[in-house]
């Protein structure tokens, strides 16, 4: 009896000691490893940390997990905490699983949203189960239905998202500004490569105009790396009102 006794006592101590072990082994892990770093660059056009209800809100930045991402979720929600107006989880796709990675996407600001002041949560969590929150302030602004609108109708030659460095690259964009055109800027982005480039228009034939046709053929530098780029399209009409949309995936090559 005593025999038993003891086995069976030995056995809950190595049972005990096993599971000791394998937390302490976890903890190990998850201390060795870093907690995800969260570095949003951009909250809204050029960290501008504002959004106008019924468009979308642009977000972008560098990620790195050592521990690999698991998932990313974002919330937007009134300083109040009476509402959420943005709840946005990825799980899976081209964030996850990976060590590094720039994030960029535009949430949808519903058209409903109350004018004020919010705060965007951005949560990475990595496959250790680590998190790291980043929060940013934003301003949430009431769409001015006079201000410029635009609609991309070709981005490269027969709308191919395409060009080469060194060479001229086909944009046509429609314009619709009641409150007549002063400026357009058109900005090629590179956000892997870190690289910018913006050409301003205040040409005779779209300033002063509340409509017009954009058919330009900006040369792309030949300092430009080659990669995946993003266009931002900003017109800015006569009383200061400003609109921008984008272009995404547009592939610049060397030949």
């Amino acid at each position: 009896m005593k025999k038993i006794i003891f086995f069976a006592a030995s056995v809950l101590f190595c049972v005990f000691s096993l599971v000791l072990s394998s937390c302490s082994d976890d903890d190990d892990a998850k201390q060795s490893v870093a907690k995800p770093v969260v570095a949003l660059a951009e909250v809204g056009k050029e960290n501008s940390k504002e959004a106008i209800a019924g468009k979308d809100l642009h977000l972008e930045g560098d990620l790195v997990a050592d521990g690999l991402i698991a998932r990313i979720d974002v919330t937007i929600a009134a300083k109040d905490g009476n509402k959420t107006i943005v709840k946005q989880s990825y799980t899976e796709g081209k964030y996850i699983g990976v060590r590094n990675t720039t994030f960029h996407e535009h949430l949808d600001i519903p058209a409903d949203a109350a004018p004020g002041a919010y705060t965007v949560t951005f949560v990475v969590t990595d496959k250790l189960g680590q998190s790291t929150t980043f929060t940013s302030d934003l301003t949430v602004k009431a769409l001015d239905k006079t201000a410029p609108t635009i609609t991309f109708k070709e981005v490269g030659e027969d709308d191919s998202h395409k060009a080469v460095i060194g060479q001229k690259m086909h944009l046509e964009v429609q314009i619709e500004a009641p409150h007549k055109i002063a400026k357009i800027e058109v900005e090629f982005h590179n956000t892997a490569a870190g690289y910018e480039h913006v050409f301003t228009y205040t040409d005779e034939k779209y300033v002063g105009e509340t409509s017009a046709l954009f058919h330009e053929h900006p040369q792309i530098p030949t300092d430009a790396p080659a990669g995946e780029y993003h266009i931002h399209f900003t017109v800015t009409d006569a009383v200061g009102n400003s609109t921008t949309e984008e272009a995404e995936g547009i592939q610049i090559t060397k030949e």
